[in-house]
């Protein structure tokens, strides 16, 4: 995992980034009052000095930024990288949250707003990488073996075709398709009309289709 700049992050923060991550992600789970607290009241105990509860905020969070992240750059440690530093971003801009919008709109238009930027400005040396390691064939039968083969190449061409879409309609694509975001939900987080957003979502969904229309899902589960 590449190394927080400790010189303009304090290191109170980089603890707590470093140590809070969720294992399963449930607040609920927290037996502390924070557990309980709003988004809005953690933000203000930070404020004030409480660094500590900023580790409530990045266990409610995570999973979310984490899904956009990875479906934004097709790579983990990319994605972990992009987490980290929206994060730490927004332990920097906590000050300036005033409120007007609920703590979840902010966060995630930070968070929207830096995965752009960051696709945007890779875009040229983006190219789907695949990590995963296929199970050997001697631990599956023939059949079971050929499946997992069958859908994991699914996975990648739909993967590939979902990188190939420039970064604001693969961004619309993955919360609309992938994060299951209302239409009013995303309009708020990128900042556009409703009209505009359904506009830009037909126009992603009809360039995936072309891109895959070569594919023959139908034996596929």
């Amino acid at each position: 995992m590449r190394k927080i700049d400790l010189s303009v992050v304090p290191f109170e923060i980089y603890l707590v980034l470093q140590l809070s991550k969720p294992v399963s992600n449930k607040v609920g789970e927290r037996s502390d009052p924070e557990a309980t607290a709003t988004d809005e009241e953690l933000v203000s105990l930070v404020v004030a000095g409480q660094v500590d509860v900023f580790a409530g905020l990045y266990e409610r969070f995570y999973a979310r930024v984490y899904r956009m992240a990875y479906g934004m750059t097709g790579q983990h440690q990319a994605a972990e990288d992009l987490v980290q530093d929206v994060f730490v971003r927004a332990y920097q801009k906590l000050k300036l949250f005033a409120g007007q919008s609920s703590f979840a709109t902010w966060f995630y238009r930070l968070a929207l707003n830096h995965c752009l930027n960051h696709c945007k400005s890779e875009r040229k040396r983006l190219r789907l990488q695949t990590t995963d390691l296929v199970p050997t064939p001697a631990a599956f039968p023939a059949k079971q073996m050929e499946d997992r083969v069958l859908r994991k190449e699914l996975q990648t061409e739909v993967h590939r075709a979902l990188l190939s879409l420039k970064p604001r309609m693969r961004m619309i694509v993955i919360l609309r398709d992938i994060e299951g975001l209302s239409y009013q939900e995303i309009a708020d987080r990128m900042n556009c009309s409703m009209g505009t957003l359904a506009a830009q979502l037909k126009r992603a969904r009809t360039l995936l289709a072309r891109k895959l229309e070569h594919l023959d899902v139908r034996g596929t589960p």
